[in-house]
């Protein structure tokens, strides 16, 4: 009889014990559940403003004509890549050319009368030397090369700033750089400082235009976000300069895009440009459950009890202590409790 009263204590204390752990779990579960409920309350957070950027170089190179002529050859074509110094086009003028014929038709005269005049000056210098000719001839001929000479010099310094001349119809690339546009065809005639080749040189940059209330927004060395490829993921690029000039009420800035794939020159990008503080509601993306296009939160009531409520999600706003931070646009007010989303194990 004792042994059956024992075993009835035992599984009494056994049944107290089982009762007593299930309601020590339950204690943790709601512990646990108490620590992953967030409060919603608004946060001053960045405001953005889309804007368009310009992919671009830091320079722009112009290939311009020294003199007017007509374009006789195109060295290049666009999108090819070239060099400091490289030509790029040939002009070509006739009268130019006949010039520099010309000139090098008198440096050829000059050098035979030069000659003859040498000639002249050594055989009278023979002749007064064996006594056959006066001092006035020997003077004469020293004279007559002297003067031959000079006009030499002289015919050679015309042809040389003849081909000069001729030269400048090269049109050469004023930096190295990628060969944006050729405003003129071959065969066309261009007149002196007309861009015969448009060059794009410099660092790659993205380049945009804010109004001037926005200065204050944009620093050297910043990072900005943009958008690329039609891509909705966020890459980063930093504000090289902020030029100190206000065109149209707009200030220009550029920013590093060394990283970007510079497949077309001129294209637009779009940037998330700063543009002050504001107030947002931003919860963390684990208590944001999206099923068939929509978002839903776990909201708990008054009550206790817990209810999925529907929110328009907008944009990601990461935070220092919340980097997967997704601005909330409609759906929660400050206050309200939210769980995390229950995942299937």
């Amino acid at each position: 009889m004792r042994k059956g009263v024992g075993l009835l204590v035992l599984s009494a204390a056994m049944a107290v014990s089982a009762c007593g752990g299930d309601e020590a779990a339950t204690a943790r579960v709601e512990v646990v559940a108490e620590q992953a409920a967030l409060t919603v309350r608004e946060r001053v957070v960045p405001d953005y403003r889309m804007v368009s950027a310009i992919l671009t170089n830091r320079d722009v190179g112009d290939a311009r004509a020294r003199i007017s002529g007509r374009i006789a050859q195109l060295m290049v074509k666009e999108g090819d890549s070239v060099r400091a110094g490289q030509v790029v086009a040939v002009i070509d003028d006739d009268r130019i050319s006949l010039e520099a014929q010309a000139a090098g038709a008198s440096v050829t005269a000059a050098e035979a009368a030069n000659d003859k005049a040498q000639q002249d000056l050594s055989r009278a210098e023979r002749l007064f030397t064996s006594g056959a000719i006066s001092q006035a001839a020997i003077d004469q001929a020293r004279a007559v090369a002297k003067a031959a000479d000079a006009q030499l010099k002289a015919a050679r310094a015309q042809a040389a700033a003849a081909r000069a001349l001729n030269n400048q119809g090269q049109v050469v690339a004023p930096s190295a750089g990628e060969i944006t546009r050729l405003p003129v065809p071959r065969g066309a005639v261009v007149m002196a400082g007309e861009v015969v080749a448009q060059i794009s040189t410099g660092a790659p940059v993205l380049r945009i235009e804010l109004p001037e209330s926005d200065v204050a927004n944009l620093k050297q060395g910043q990072e900005i976000r943009f958008l690329h490829d039609d891509s909705d993921e966020a890459r980063i690029a930093v504000i090289r300069q902020v030029y100190p000039a206000v065109t149209a009420g707009r200030v220009m800035a550029d920013l590093d895009a060394s990283g970007i794939d510079r497949r077309l020159v001129g294209g637009r990008v779009r940037v998330l440009a700063p543009a002050g503080e504001r107030a947002a509601i931003v919860i963390p993306t684990a208590y944001i459950d999206t099923r068939y296009g929509a978002d839903y939160v776990r909201l708990r009531r008054k009550g206790g009890a817990t209810i999925e409520a529907p929110v328009q999600r907008g944009g990601a706003v990461p935070l220092d202590d919340m980097p997967d931070g997704v601005e909330i646009l409609s759906g929660l007010r400050p206050g309200d409790e939210i769980l995390p989303v229950e995942r299937a194990s």
